[in-house]
């Protein structure tokens, strides 16, 4: 079902950009009949990647995140950088693993961060993998990488290593595939 958006805009501006992200701010008239000012990022969209070797193992990276200045476990991904988003995932992944993946399958399409975001990531398993790629040096700073057991992940998660919400969403919907596969 259809429904007309219960908003009103009055008028829109950025209010911030650099070229990573711009910053929209709306003038708004609410549902409930209130002016009021509605701010919310525009970014690229963005694609997270589940790798999986033959034991239905996860590949995790450790990172460091600037926002939270903290070292944390996530899966490897980002930004999209406009491209076809099968595509940035393939470079993504060897960008910030050196894994290349013979065989593809996009998981789902998820909203980042509803409220506050446009952007939307795309989830693909990679599997049939290779370390033949070419590791890029960046300011990213990803210091390791390793293959996790599925109930270690899960362990990861319920302790904090892993906190990241587009990690978690991605591990969701490839444990899900898992599950349908029969591969648990």
């Amino acid at each position: 079902m259809s429904v007309s958006n219960p908003w009103k805009i009055t008028s829109s501006k950025i209010v911030y950009k650099n070229p990573w992200m711009r910053v929209q701010e709306d003038r708004v008239i609410t549902p409930t009949g209130k002016e009021g000012i509605y701010g919310y990022v525009l970014s690229n969209d963005s694609v997270i990647v589940a790798v999986l070797n033959d034991k239905h193992e996860l590949f995790v990276v450790r990172g460091f995140s600037y926002p939270v200045a903290s070292w944390n476990w996530q899966l490897p991904g980002g930004g999209g950088d406009q491209e076809d988003a099968a595509i940035a995932a393939k470079r993504e992944l060897e960008e910030e693993t050196g894994i290349r993946a013979e065989r593809w399958e996009k998981l789902g399409v998820t909203r980042v961060c509803d409220g506050f975001m446009r952007e939307r990531m795309t989830t693909y398993l990679a599997q049939n993998i290779s370390f033949t790629g070419e590791k890029e040096t960046s300011n990213e700073k990803i210091t390791d990488g390793k293959f996790v057991p599925m109930p270690e992940v899960d362990a990861m998660i319920e302790r904090g290593e892993i906190n990241d919400g587009q990690s978690i969403t991605a591990i969701y919907l490839a444990q899900k595939w898992l599950a349908k596969a029969g591969a648990n």
